[in-house]
């Protein structure tokens, strides 16, 4: 049932919006344990957990042992601010963590397998106050705790109060004499009875609230309760049977971006707080059918806006998100806005009703088209300078030594690859654009015609180009294919070569899972594209492209598009800084090569497939770095509105977004 212990408040709906980062990790490790471990930090803010919004790094893990819990603390500086036992015997468990440091740092304690006596022991010599309480019968009845404690000092010092073995009506008694709020709800079986613990503060000064709690409540009734209190969630544990006990705080005055899940995997966790840029504040494992589910609460963790300067001049990301995604909303189909530090920004759908109705998300997977591009230029860039080439060595060396070198070929460059001045691009017939001439066949064939010399310099966009690099790889990784016959059998050699090399060390080492060149099969995470308005037509995607992939074709989401710009813009994890340099100063694998419209004086790529047709199929892609070090990523399924779709494409809304995010501030030099 629910108890209503604060201000009665309007009706208001939850806002939702999107981000970024998130740094995390789940190993599934079996047993061990039975320590108490101890963590500290300086400075204290009297700021919770849960209502603090400033971005910060944070962890998840589930099936940790103390030991290894031990490790992430010391590993990370971080500071546990929920724990859960994942089973009984209290060996494994489910910890959240934020890192301890600015304004989360605190000094602060863990024990788990803990009797009552010591945990009342534990409080008094550390002077300290309770943020995490898990109780946890280990059989006959013997009770034991995981917590986590701050210390209740200073800015920290609160009046406060827990307990334990405690059921509803006994709750409701302690708040009303200590004039108390919740903070944690927890309910335990023990012999056949369920209890519950608690943790509560005294609801006066700053800490006074409009709040409301619910024991044993469905998703549905808490979601009511939230929406009909314009309330938010600061905990959130398992009931069982698929119900929950959920501890509420008014909006009244505002709340921060927030949101709640559950039911999910902990991978899905991860998903979601990164679509949304939030963190997780709890995370709670319960039986899910054969599974195990969590349920989780997270808050903002991205800035609501960052100004950023180099010698140009500076811009406002939020700005720039803003006009990018206004210029998209309700024109097209679905979109994704990544920008910069900020949350994602996205609307629409990515299926429509006819084809089973799922909501875009920067997290659902989609052919990026002509940014697969850059990711390959990514990938070249790394094995020139393994190999200690220039982007000046001639190719003609990493051919396959049985294919016809045409005229001119001896004379072409990495560089004129990347950068589309080889000469291929001025082939008649726009051989070296078409999607179809891109395989290993069509590349022997372009190599075989050759080039006019006097057109290598010059600039002209062909697809050619990128694929090509993709047969270079295996001489540039010293793989040897002469041992398959010249045709399929090599092709095939040379396609998985560079679908694992792409994986291994262009999106895995950001944290991008396995992807390929291939659509999933009917997978509930894909993207289909559409005309605008999109009628009852059905959605496509634009079939395998795992033996053409290179200058197009990776399924990806926008949110593993950023990760790789955002390392190309922020670090060094993909390419040195002076590779890094090379590679957005030369324009490698970016259209500012052959164009004059992306954002001066930075780089960007566009991807468009279209079926040419009425109704007109489509769908485009941008990637960019923009004032030295922004990241910006766009996805749209479908036509883009006027004057875009037919004029200056996705580089020029994004580059009229641009110049109307330009704002006042101190130039400063650029570095990557």
């Amino acid at each position: 049932m629910p108890f209503n212990l604060g201000q009665n408040v309007h009706v208001g709906r939850l806002e939702v919006s999107a981000a970024n980062f998130v740094r995390s990790f789940f190993p599934r490790i079996a047993l061990v344990a039975c320590l108490v471990i101890l963590g500290s930090g300086s400075l204290a803010h009297a700021q919770a957990d849960y209502e603090n919004t400033n971005p910060t790094g944070w962890w998840i893990y589930t099936g940790q042992t103390a030991a290894q819990i031990t490790n992430t603390i010391s590993k990370e500086n971080a500071r546990i601010i929920d724990i859960a036992p994942d089973n009984n015997a209290g060996s494994l468990f489910t910890v959240t963590y934020v890192q301890n440091t600015a304004t989360y740092a605190k000094r602060w304690w863990w024990y788990y397998g803990i009797t009552a006596r010591e945990l009342t022991d534990y409080l008094k010599a550390n002077d300290g106050r309770l943020i995490s309480l898990k109780a946890y019968d280990i059989g006959d009845g013997s009770i034991r705790f995981a917590v986590a404690m701050i210390a209740n000092t200073g800015a920290d010092q609160k009046a406060w109060w827990y307990y334990y073995g405690v059921t509803p009506s006994e709750i409701t008694n302690y708040l009303t004499a200590h004039n108390a709020r919740l903070t944690t709800l927890q309910s335990y079986l023990s012999e056949g009875n369920t209890y519950y613990a608690v943790i509560m503060i005294a609801n006066s000064g700053t800490d006074a609230k409009g709040w409301w709690w619910w024991y044993d409540g469905s998703p549905a009734t808490i979601s009511d309760l939230v929406n009909n209190n314009n309330a938010r969630i600061i905990d959130l544990t398992p009931a069982g049977n698929g119900n929950f006990n959920a501890v509420l705080e008014s909006c009244s005055g505002g709340c921060p971006a927030w949101w709640w899940f559950y039911g999910q995997s902990a991978e899905a966790v991860l998903t979601d707080a990164q679509n949304y840029g939030a963190r997780s504040f709890t995370l709670e494992p319960y039986a899910c059918g054969d599974s195990t589910c969590f349920a989780t609460a997270m808050i903002s963790n991205t800035p609501a806006d960052v100004t950023v300067c180099d010698t140009s001049g500076c811009i406002s990301e939020a700005k720039l998100q803003t006009n990018i995604c206004n210029a998209l909303a309700g024109k097209v189909v679905g979109y994704d806005c990544l920008v910069g530090s900020l949350r994602p920004m996205f609307g629409g759908e990515a299926r429509t009703s006819t084809d089973g109705s799922l909501a875009m998300a920067p997290s659902l997977v989609m052919d990026i088209a002509s940014v697969s591009k850059t990711m390959t230029a990514t990938a070249i860039v790394q094995l020139l300078a393994q190999n200690h080439l220039s982007p000046t060595t001639l190719i003609w060396p990493y051919i396959y030594p049985d294919w016809t070198l045409g005229p001119n070929v001896k004379s072409i460059t990495f560089k004129d690859l990347l950068t589309h001045t080889s000469g291929f691009g001025q082939l008649p017939n726009g051989q070296c654009g078409n999607i179809n001439m891109i395989d290993y066949q069509g590349i022997e064939t372009d190599v075989a015609t050759g080039v006019d010399a006097s057109n290598i310099g010059k600039p002209d966009y062909g697809n050619c180009n990128f694929a090509l690099l993709r047969e270079l790889m295996p001489a540039l990784l010293r793989v040897n294919l002469q041992g398959y016959a010249n045709g399929q059998a090599r092709a095939n050699q040379s396609s998985a070569i560079y679908l694992s090399y792409m994986n291994s060390h262009v999106f895995g080492p950001v944290g991008v899972s396995t992807v390929s060149c291939t659509p999933p099969p009917a997978a509930v995470n894909q993207i289909l594209d559409y005309p605008y308005p999109t009628g009852n037509y059905s959605g496509i995607n634009w079939g395998d492209w795992s033996l053409r992939c290179g200058s197009g074709g990776w399924q990806i989401s926008a949110n593993d598009i950023f990760s790789v710009v955002s390392s190309l813009a922020t670090n060094t994890t993909l390419l040195s800084s002076s590779w890094k340099t090379t590679m957005l100063s030369q324009s490698l694998g970016w259209d500012s090569a052959v164009r004059s419209d992306c954002p001066s004086p930075y780089v960007c790529k566009n991807g468009d497939l279209n079926n040419g047709g009425n109704p007109l199929y489509a769908l485009w892609t941008y990637a960019g770095i923009l004032n030295c070090n922004v990241p910006v990523v766009v996805m749209v399924n479908s036509p883009l509105p006027a004057p875009y779709q037919d004029g200056d494409d996705i580089i020029g809304l994004v580059e009229t977004a641009y110049e109307n995010a330009k704002v006042a501030g101190s130039p400063r030099a650029c570095t990557f």
